[in-house]
């Protein structure tokens, strides 16, 4: 192993130590990543990762759904999303106090972007 792979594996296992989720890759099974709740460190053999964890980030601009609904959690009344190109809308904002629904109201999202982290 390299230096650099040896400081990401100590990190990997630093992780389990501390109770974080670890998913081991194995060459033979193909891409997939599974669940190593009792991992054998064959680093030679097999990759280990700490489980990645999903995110919410505010949308860019770009990103916003024209013509979906949108309402205040705290209030049932909805609006209309027909633009996005002002400078005074604050993407965070509409994270934490709105919600988006591009069904007509049948189910709510928040109004964000979802990614993987490590």
């Amino acid at each position: 192993m390299t230096r650099e792979q040896t400081i990401e594996a100590i990190r990997v296992m630093q992780a389990y130590v501390d109770g974080k989720e670890v998913e081991v890759q194995r060459p033979i099974a193909g891409s997939v990543w599974l669940p190593a709740s009792e991992p054998r460190w064959d680093w030679f053999n097999s990759n280990y990762r700490i489980k990645p964890t999903k995110t919410l980030r505010p949308w860019t601009a770009d990103e916003v759904p024209l013509g979906a609904w949108m309402r205040f959690k705290l209030l049932p009344s909805t609006r209309l999303i027909i633009s996005s190109g002002t400078l005074s809308i604050n993407f965070k904002q509409w994270l934490e106090d709105r919600e988006h629904s591009l069904d007509g109201g049948k189910t709510w999202l928040p109004c964000g972007v979802e990614e993987e982290s490590k």
